[in-house]
């Protein structure tokens, strides 16, 4: 299961269950249809989060660059391909500072 996947069925079970809840809520009488209150926040969450584990579901939307939608074998290349350019910068770094290390001491035996 991809983590995009994974995401859209989170998304997708707590927006059914606000809405569920939004539900309750209307038939008990704590929101009423008639005024317009912060407990219709509770339903109006539940539509954006399925909204959002469709698009997700799908690796596309604005949640997409979370939770992509990439088998094993990608996301082991992706993370290969990260872990490489973090010790090619890294390796970058050490050379600057042996460089620099190197031109500190010339100077320090030039003054003595």
């Amino acid at each position: 299961m991809t983590p995009a996947q994974s995401a859209r069925r989170l998304l997708l079970g707590t927006g059914l269950g606000l809405l569920l809840a939004g539900g309750f809520g209307f038939v008990s009488g704590i929101i009423s249809v008639n005024t317009f209150t912060a407990g219709y926040l509770v339903p109006f969450a539940g539509i954006v989060l399925i909204t959002l584990s469709k698009s997700t579901g799908i690796g596309e939307g604005p949640l997409s660059k979370w939770f992509p939608n990439e088998n094993d074998a990608a996301m082991a290349s992706r993370v290969e391909f990260e872990i490489t350019q973090q010790k090619r910068d890294d390796d970058i770094g050490n050379a600057w500072a042996k460089l620099e290390h190197s031109m500190l001491s010339k100077e320090l035996e030039a003054e003595e």
